[in-house]
């Protein structure tokens, strides 16, 4: 058995975002504009949760319900705070609400030296790892996390967190755009240290998978879905 849906949510915007610098493992919060988008956006996913199937209208699934919603999240500040506010949301439609749990697997990828520094300052002061994570999104001198083993670590919290649920329960993590990415493309039976193909999500969207009933594992159903308005991109 495994979840009916799987939603990977980005968290809300942060003064970091705003600067264009890289957060990472850093544990900066939400600002207070992060926390209304979180609210926003938390407001219309409760309303597809529990509406409707992945990749399916509103309005022509009217019959669809969901039995269970388990909420996970990364302990950072940004992205807990953000599932708060999404498990508050399904709660007051009646949800049945499961966490919020807190796992590590979850975190933002480590990007190193390049924490806290902006594209110029990285240009400018480490332009020889520049150069590699430019060319290749890697840069093991930088101390920059290898991308397969973010998708590696995302991909085996999804799994442990999904245990023992069914077709009637719907699984959100709440994460960072970077750690998203790599374990969708990893839930996707791709190689994260590889493939470029997703972009990283806007603050405050998210993707949502289902399960290939026929083939097993799992199937994008929707990508980079949300209520969006100034969206920064990852």
């Amino acid at each position: 058995m495994s979840p009916a849906r799987i939603v990977c949510m980005r968290h809300g915007q942060t003064d970091h975002n705003v600067a264009r610098r890289f957060q990472g493992m850093s544990d900066v919060p939400l600002n207070e504009y992060g926390r209304e988008q979180a609210r926003r956006a938390a407001g219309v996913l409760a309303q597809r949760v529990t509406s409707a199937p992945a990749g399916v209208g509103i309005s022509a699934a009217a019959t669809y319900s969901v039995a269970r919603v388990v909420v996970a999240s990364s302990p950072l500040r940004r992205a807990a705070e953000t599932a708060q506010i999404v498990a508050a949301a399904l709660r007051q439609r009646g949800t049945t609400v499961d966490g919020v749990h807190a796992d590590k697997r979850f975190i933002e990828r480590s990007y190193g030296r390049f924490e806290g520094a902006t594209i110029e300052q990285i240009r400018s002061l480490m332009p020889v790892f520049f150069d590699q994570w430019s060319a290749t999104g890697e840069s093991a001198g930088a101390g920059i996390e290898p991308s397969g083993e973010v998708g590696e670590r995302f991909a085996a919290g999804v799994a442990d967190v999904s245990q023992g649920m069914d077709e009637g329960d719907v699984l959100i993590v709440v994460a960072h755009g970077s750690a998203i990415s790599r374990g969708l493309t990893t839930l996707l039976g791709l190689d994260a240290g590889s493939f470029r193909g997703l972009r990283g999500l806007d603050n405050c969207h998210w993707s949502e998978l289902v399960p290939d009933r026929k083939h097993g594992g799992w199937q994008l159903a929707a990508y980079n879905v949300g209520w969006s308005e100034q969206a920064i991109g990852a």
